[in-house]
């Protein structure tokens, strides 16, 4: 019976996700102490949204990429903890 491999894809979607969510939360705590966490790129993505209105309906869909050097930490750290899995 073979071994099933326990990684996937979303997991690991979801570990970058959340390590850098938690990365660029503790570079905003920790900006007066540490002003270089801040540091980021420029803003990439989707400015404005783009709007569907349908009267009754209506949709969203907007997308903004800004990484800090600690939102890329949170990534490496995520990315660690993930291959120990």
């Amino acid at each position: 019976m073979p071994v099933r491999n326990r990684r996937n894809g979303w997991m690991l979607v979801f570990f970058l996700v959340v390590g850098a969510f938690v990365g660029g939360l503790l570079g905003n705590v920790l900006s007066p102490y540490l002003p270089f966490l801040n540091w980021s790129s420029p803003t990439y993505g989707i400015n404005p949204p783009l709007v569907l209105n349908l009267d009754m309906l209506g949709f969203t869909f907007g997308f903004t990429l800004q990484l800090s050097v600690a939102g890329v930490v949170g990534l490496v750290i995520a990315y660690l903890a993930y291959r120990k899995l």
